[in-house]
């Protein structure tokens, strides 16, 4: 004869013992008044005497007001091992007298008591609505995975054959061997291997960068290469050179701005010795 548990939750009362009614099997009828005292509730069962998977089935009743209170989504994986394989439980949401049933029953988030069934290990059977609005929810423990033999194995530990392997260490044939020189210089060799790319004269190409890039001709409108500047710092210096250098009649010329009268031709111009008025500095970046 197979047993089974029925747990009342919080203030549930059932109004007849159609709760503790289940035919044939003996059923085991237990409070859990709160929410801490349902994932213990078997375990004080009876005098401790419960044991596990000794239940076919569990049956949970709680009114429908204490759901989100009294019911705990965790609490039902403590429960779990007190079935046997293929053991069922079912959560009986039973709608109070006070409450607005269908109307309640719609706004309710069912998906506390679908959730405690996945955290338990239990795979969902069915969900059951009824004429007042309540719902019954039955879920199934699966079966225990058969444990892999143990039986030890046997292995054929029979005669090994040894291969014996000579070596001859006075060949000097190398024949067989690659030259690296070959493989690099590709010279008359059917071999197919590339050749190293050419040597590159470093100071060659820098000559080349240095001289006119642009065939001889003029400095583009839109030169970006610094040619057209060079140029025309090239004929400032030359118009420089070439206009007479007007001589001092103040002799405060070279000593610089400070010094020098107010239609000075050397005004703006740092100040010199005499005789290197007509050099020109060239203060260019070189970076």
């Amino acid at each position: 004869m197979t047993s089974t548990a029925v747990i009342h939750i919080g203030s549930y009362a059932p109004k007849d013992d159609s709760s503790s009614s289940t035919g044939s099997n003996v059923a085991t009828v237990v409070q859990a008044p709160t929410k801490e005292s349902l994932p213990s509730c078997l375990s004080t069962a009876n005098n401790n005497n419960m044991k596990p998977e000794a239940l076919s089935s569990i049956s949970i009743y709680l009114q429908y007001d204490e759901l989100l209170t009294h019911y705990d989504s965790l609490a039902l994986a403590s429960l779990v091992p007190y079935l046997v394989p293929h053991g069922s439980v079912s959560v009986h949401v039973v709608m109070s007298s006070t409450s607005n049933n269908n109307n309640n029953a719609k706004k309710m988030d069912w998906g506390i008591i679908m959730t405690s069934f996945v955290l338990a290990g239990l795979k969902a059977q069915s969900e059951q609505r009824q004429t007042d609005g309540g719902r019954v929810f039955t879920a199934q423990k699966a079966a225990v995975p058969p444990v892999a033999s143990s039986a030890p194995m046997r292995l054929n530990l029979g005669a090994k054959k040894s291969n014996k392997v000579t070596l001859n260490l006075d060949d000097d044939d190398d024949d067989d061997q690659i030259d690296e020189d070959d493989l690099l210089l590709n010279g008359g060799n059917s071999s197919g291997m590339l050749a190293p790319p050419p040597t590159i004269d470093m100071e060659a190409r820098s000559k080349a960068a240095a001289a006119d890039d642009c065939g001889g001709r003029k400095a583009c409108d839109d030169c970006t290469c610094g040619r057209k500047e060079r140029e025309a710092a090239d004929e400032e210096e030359k118009k420089t050179a070439d206009l007479p250098h007007p001589k001092s009649s103040c002799g405060n010329c070279a000593k610089g701005d400070a010094f020098r009268c107010a239609g000075c031709p050397y005004l703006g111009k740092p100040a010199f010795k005499e005789g290197e008025e007509h050099l020109v500095l060239k203060l260019d970046d070189d970076v």
